[in-house]
């Protein structure tokens, strides 16, 4: 099974394409990850449609059958979380799109998921999924290395919660 993992962010979204041997919940190979980078100063809608573009890219190249998606924390500043939330639409949408059934998990899930641990540190998260995937050094940006954590955590939710799968 090949799912992507993926963390909305107003600028920048991290992906990740985990695929699972048959039937298995553990033992990921990592097809590719990384980050959807869209210029600070990009105005809305083009700052959308390049996210919306590249993720559509991505699922064509990979079809993953299913998606994990990080939930939106509350946060102090209202003008980013809108701009999160209008980013994580378009990737909702574009799932839709994509007929891409996803479950939708939060931080503290994903990170309790991941290392055990549901107030982990981004350091604690990256060397969890190091020692899970068996990688020495996991570059770039840790919205990647969300998004690896979200496809694995999110994996052992599929089929054993139908709550929370949309």
């Amino acid at each position: 099974m090949k799912i992507i993992g993926i963390d909305p962010g107003s600028h920048r979204v991290g992906y990740a394409i985990l695929s699972f041997p048959e039937g298995l919940r553990r033992n990921p190979t990592l097809l590719g990850y990384g980050t959807i980078e869209v210029a600070p100063k990009t105005p809305s809608p083009d700052n959308l449609l390049q996210i919306r573009r590249e993720l559509q890219a991505i699922l064509t190249e990979h079809k993953p059958e299913w998606a994990a998606v990080e939930e939106l924390f509350f946060v102090q500043n209202t003008t980013t979380g809108m701009k999160v939330s209008e980013s994580r639409g378009v990737i909702l949408l574009t799932l839709g799109e994509n007929q891409i059934p996803m479950v939708s998990l939060t931080a503290t899930q994903i990170k309790k998921g991941i290392s055990a641990k549901g107030n982990a540190t981004k350091k604690e998260v990256r060397a969890a999924i190091q020692m899970i995937l068996g990688f020495k050094d996991l570059k770039g940006h840790d919205d990647s290395w969300d998004a690896i954590a979200c496809a694995f955590v999110g994996r052992s939710l599929v089929g054993s919660t139908p709550s929370q799968i949309h």
